[in-house]
């Protein structure tokens, strides 16, 4: 029957490695998080949505999809039926894997992080580049899925526009958008409800989940081919960069640093600020917003 395009870890023999390893010796390793993503949305967001990048990326590049490392995400929000982990815990889990990976005979090897605070982003990061310096012939890259489209003001989101709309398009079995409450301002949306960034209720669609996910393994699928035909880290490199600059001209206007995020005004930015803070992103319930009025002399 020849080699398959891509196999599941979990579902081949010893002899599917091997052959997989003579002609697409490319591994990836989807992370995830069991975390609540809203009333609107299963638990299980940033894993279902990473396996699906992975899986699609390598019908086109072929390699071996291993199982999404669930258990190990830290830095989760304070709601309910949500795991929360040291930081210590899945960085030797993390460095561990990639050297096994490259001692297996893997040369390209990919960290897809569907969960994204900046910590763990950082970790993924530094253990693709501690194996690939380590090894000249072998090529990791760690990201999250928006770092692949940044030029599209995707810098992640939890449970909003972004991740709503591409879980519609993958199953609309998991998104159920009556759950969530209509008319909620931004703060009230993200200490009520744990949904931080664009409101999904009045903006999320299956058409664009689908156009944003096909972007994503457009651009991952191409530049793994790249690496691959040039033996070169440099194409991985250039997504860092990239993101890390347009991020930071993002950040230099206030106006489009709100606009990205969802966020209407300087007094919703300030409350979430003073949420996280002082509350730990602790779920609220009955959280209530509203302006307050300037002063006048």
């Amino acid at each position: 029957m020849g080699v398959k395009k891509y196999i599941f870890y979990m579902e081949s023999f010893p002899s599917d490695i091997k052959d997989m390893l003579k002609e697409h010796p490319i591994a990836y390793v989807p992370f995830g998080a069991l975390e609540w993503h809203g009333p609107h949305m299963v638990l299980g967001v940033d894993s279902i949505k990473a396996e699906e990048i992975c899986r699609r990326s390598a019908e086109i590049t072929g390699g071996v999809i291993f199982p999404c490392v669930n258990y190990g995400a830290f830095d989760t929000m304070r709601f309910p039926f949500t795991f929360h982990f040291s930081k210590r815990c899945l960085k030797k889990v993390t460095r561990s894997l990639v050297k096994q990976l490259y001692q297996w005979g893997f040369k390209i090897i990919i960290l897809l992080t569907g969960h994204y605070p900046e910590s763990q982003i950082k970790q993924v990061m530094k253990a693709a580049r501690w194996i690939s310096k380590k090894h000249e012939d072998c090529f990791a890259l760690g990201i999250p899925e928006q770092k692949l489209i940044p030029d599209w003001d995707y810098f992640g989101d939890h449970a909003a526009f972004w991740e709503t709309s591409m879980m519609i398009s993958i199953n609309q079995d998991f998104v159920n958008l009556e759950n969530l409450p209509s008319g909620l301002n931004y703060p009230e949306r993200t200490i009520r409800y744990g949904v931080w960034g664009i409101d999904p209720k009045e903006h999320a669609t299956a058409e664009q989940g689908k156009r944003i996910l096909d972007e994503i393994v457009k651009r991952l699928s191409e530049i793994i081919l790249k690496v691959e035909h040039s033996r070169s880290i440099e194409p991985f490199n250039q997504i860092y960069s990239t993101y890390e600059q347009l991020k930071k001209e993002t950040r230099k206007s206030l106006k489009k640093f709100f606009a990205v995020h969802g966020i209407t005004n300087r007094q919703e930015g300030l409350a979430i600020l003073k949420w996280m803070i002082f509350k730990r992103k602790k779920q609220d319930i009955k959280y209530q917003f509203k302006i307050k009025k300037a002063f006048k002399k």
